[in-house]
C-alpha cells in the first residue's frame, strides 16, 4: 500500500458541522509533520467563495487545493492559473440558461437560490426523484444538445453539470497535474454527490459514521474503505489513522 499524499474531504457534514469536531480535526492535521503531511484539498458543493467565508467561520486547517460546484472549479492560492486550466478542461457549450428554459417546466422541481448558481453548475431542487426521474432530466437535456451530468443527493439536490465535471473528475484532473496516483490518494465525505470520488479506481475512502445510505450503500461494499465508528470531523480522524499511521512520505 503506497503512502498518502493527498486528501480530498467534503465539508458539510463530514468536517464541518460540530465546530469542537472540526477544532480536533484540524489539530491532528497540523499535528502531522510538515515534510510528511498530505496535501490537503477541500471538495466540496459549495463555491469557492463561499468556501472562503466557511474558513472564516469554522476553525479548519487552511488547504493546499479548494474544489467547488461539485467538482467544477478548482483553485489553488500558490496556483492562480490553475484555476483557468482546469476550467478549460470542462469543455464549451455548457449554456445555463438554456437549461432553465428546459427544466422550469419539470413537476415538482424548483430553481435553487442564486447563491449557489455559477456558469458551469446548475442547481435544482427535487424531492425523492428516482433513478428513472434523474434518466429521463439528463436525456431531456442531452437530446437538446446539452452534454450534461446530473448528480443527485440528499433526497432533494439535483445539480446538473458538464459532463466531464464531478467531485471525482476533479481529483483525478488534480492527480494527473501533480503527477500523483489515485492509489496515493484519500478521500471523505458523507452523501451521493461525494459517490463520485470513492468511484475513482484504487483510491482509499472514509465514511463517517453520519453518512447518507446513498454513499454507504455503495462505498461499504468496496474493500478499499473505510467505515468510522464516529460522526463527521471524529469519523475523519479514525480514518485518517487508519490509512496514514503506518506509512507516509514526503510530498514532492
Amino acid at each position: 500500500m503506497k503512502p498518502v499524499r493527498l486528501f480530498s474531504t467534503d465539508l458539510d457534514g463530514t468536517v464541518v458541522g460540530n465546530n469542537d469536531a472540526t477544532a480536533r480535526f484540524r489539530d491532528f492535521w497540523q499535528s502531522l509533520p510538515n515534510e510528511t503531511r498530505p496535501l490537503l484539498v477541500f471538495n466540496s458543493g459549495r463555491l469557492l467563495d463561499d468556501q472562503l467565508e466557511l474558513m472564516e467561520a469554522v476553525p479548519l486547517p487552511k488547504p493546499d487545493y479548494i474544489i467547488g460546484g461539485v467538482g467544477t472549479m478548482l483553485s489553488c492560492r500558490d496556483q492562480p492559473s490553475l484555476r483557468q486550466a482546469y476550467t478549460n478542461s470542462l469543455g464549451q457549450g455548457f449554456d445555463t440558461e438554456k437549461i432553465i428554459s428546459l427544466m422550469s417546466d419539470i413537476p415538482g422541481i424548483s430553481i435553487q437560490p442564486e447563491r449557489y448558481q455559477h456558469g458551469l453548475k446548475s442547481s435544482w431542487y427535487l424531492h425523492d426523484a428516482d433513478d428513472q426521474a434523474i434518466a429521463d432530466i439528463e436525456q431531456r437535456l442531452n437530446e437538446a444538445g446539452i452534454e450534461a451530468r446530473i448528480v443527485y443527493s440528499s433526497g432533494r439536490d439535483l445539480d446538473v453539470l458538464p459532463r466531464a465535471a464531478d467531485k471525482g473528475a476533479a481529483i483525478r484532473w488534480l492527480c494527473d497535474h501533480l503527477e500523483l496516483g489515485l492509489d496515493e490518494a484519500v478521500v471523505a465525505g458523507d452523501t451521493g454527490n461525494d459517490r463520485a470520488m470513492f468511484e475513482l479506481p484504487q483510491v482509499r475512502g472514509i465514511v463517517v459514521s453520519n453518512a447518507l445510505d446513498e454513499l454507504k450503500s455503495f462505498a461499504t461494499s468496496k474493500h478499499n474503505m473505510f467505515t468510522a465508528l464516529e460522526a463527521e470531523a471524529d469519523g475523519v480522524i479514525s480514518g485518517l489513522k487508519h490509512w496514514i499511521s503506518s506509512a507516509i512520505e514526503p510530498r514532492v
